[in-house]
């Protein structure tokens, strides 16, 4: 196993005369280590069962699971927040990187996307975060079933981009799937929103028509994004995804972008149902919004 000893950058503070100086904490970081610290990168917050069935699965429990995390927290890697979380009975601890261990994400693949707020305070929008990792996870081991793969997931913070000069021109997805075929070049890119609360209809439509804009203009835009987000596969077709945290959701996104009216809509818009996607997210439940009856749930 290759394995890496880092440690934070302080100096321990030197003890007054017949004191002992107070030793460096620090972790021999594993490759299972490096691997949370570059998934929290990706996914900013994640809960202790998210980390055991996803990300550090090799634990044989959560505890010995727990008790790496805090070790790691406790020599400066991560910090932890205790908040209410959807369909857990009780308040539990949600993990992200501290400066330090951004440090050392920087170290192993060079470039880093960080809002240093988010390791100050939870944002209002975690459980949103929390809902949508596990729905990229869902994706990832559903794709391996069928011999695809999920070949990288971009966060909004690398996703979101100015495609024009003019300020409202922007693209803010919540993040970026892209999957194909092992070894394949034909690729798909999948741009994801999720709506787990009722989305206002202007907000919905105002999104699909950017989409649109932006997906039906010149390749060059295209190959200027690929430029600015750093693709680690070629994506050779787009997709547009609504999701629907529950049905009604589900049914009020749908009725929203098809009552947009006196415009050619040419983007493909596909929407879908949270439940759908965790289940069979590569079976026939996506509703196509272009198509001749949009009722008709089809396959990617």
């Amino acid at each position: 196993m290759d394995i890496t000893t880092t440690q934070p950058d302080t100096i321990p503070e030197k003890k007054k005369k017949g004191k002992k100086m107070k030793q460096k904490r620090y972790a021999v970081l594993s490759d299972s280590d490096k691997n949370l610290l570059l998934s929290l990168h990706q996914f900013i917050y994640m809960d202790t069962d998210f980390i055991h069935q996803y990300i550090m699965t090799e634990y044989p429990t959560k505890k010995t699971l727990t008790q790496r995390l805090l070790r790691l927290k406790d020599v400066g890697y991560l910090v932890s927040f205790t908040v209410p979380i959807d369909g857990m009975s009780r308040p539990a601890n949600i993990y992200t990187l501290t400066d330090f261990g951004l440090q050392n994400v920087e170290q192993l693949q060079g470039v880093v996307k960080w809002n240093p707020r988010w390791s100050q305070r939870v944002p209002p929008w975690y459980q949103h975060q929390l809902m949508l990792n596990r729905i990229v996870m869902k994706y990832s081991k559903q794709a391996e079933q069928i011999g695809l793969e999920v070949k990288e997931w971009i966060p909004e913070a690398r996703a979101t981009w100015q495609y024009t000069n003019d300020k409202t021109d922007v693209i803010k997805p919540d993040g970026i799937l892209v999957f194909g075929g092992k070894g394949s070049n034909d690729n798909i890119g999948l741009f994801m929103e999720l709506e787990r609360s009722v989305a206002k209809r202007q907000n919905t439509i105002k999104k699909v028509i950017r989409y649109n804009d932006f997906l039906n203009r010149d390749k060059k835009i295209l190959k200027d994004y690929d430029m600015h987000v750093g693709f680690e596969a070629p994506i050779s077709d787009w997709r547009v995804l609504f999701i629907g945290g529950n049905e009604p959701n589900t049914r009020k996104t749908i009725n929203d972008i098809l009552s947009i009216h006196n415009m050619d809509i040419k983007a493909p818009i596909l929407v879908a149902s949270k439940a759908d996607v965790e289940r069979h997210a590569f079976d026939p439940i996506y509703h196509h919004i272009l198509s001749d009856d949009p009722m008709i749930k089809k396959e990617l």
